[in-house]
């Protein structure tokens, strides 16, 4: 779990207040400096970011596009630039920056002001609230609760 990529989720839903969820991360991107584009990528590329831009492969169902366009809006709320990777070195971070662009899209989508309303829903109801992958309905309510959350669900 990465604090900064809470801390950002969270700044989005300051900004915001009166979200309705499932999000609308069209609207979502555009309100916060970025703009989308639904491209005919070739296949293993579902979506890419490079400076205000996010691109998303046409096709895709919702409910993936709509994870993949809060990823790549969490990469351009917390990563500064692109991420090109060229040395085998830098696996290392390019792993760190995708598990906090993971982490910040899953505060994103499924924020935890939110998620206390219906906490005690199965992880697939959960997910289907929220029009988010029921994976990362699993990985939100495990390797990215908050501490909050982790006392509060264990007590």
């Amino acid at each position: 779990m990465s604090n900064i990529a809470i801390e950002k989720a969270k700044q989005i839903h300051i900004r915001h207040p009166n979200l309705k969820f499932p999000l609308d991360m069209e609207w979502l991107v555009s309100v916060e400096g970025c703009e989308l584009v639904i491209w005919p990528f070739l296949e293993p590329i579902k979506e890419v970011k490079q400076g205000r831009w996010i691109g998303i492969a046409d096709g895709l169902g919702l409910v993936e596009q709509r994870f993949l366009i809060a990823h790549a809006l969490a990469h351009h709320l917390l990563h500064c630039g692109n991420q090109l990777m060229f040395w085998p070195w830098q696996d290392i971070s390019r792993r760190r920056q995708e598990n906090e662009a993971d982490c910040c899209a899953a505060h994103i989508l499924i924020p935890e002001d939110e998620i206390i309303k219906i906490e005690k829903l199965p992880v697939w109801e959960i997910a289907e609230h929220f029009g988010v992958p029921e994976e990362l309905g699993v990985k939100r309510m495990a390797v990215f609760a908050t501490l909050a959350e982790i006392a509060r669900w264990h007590r």
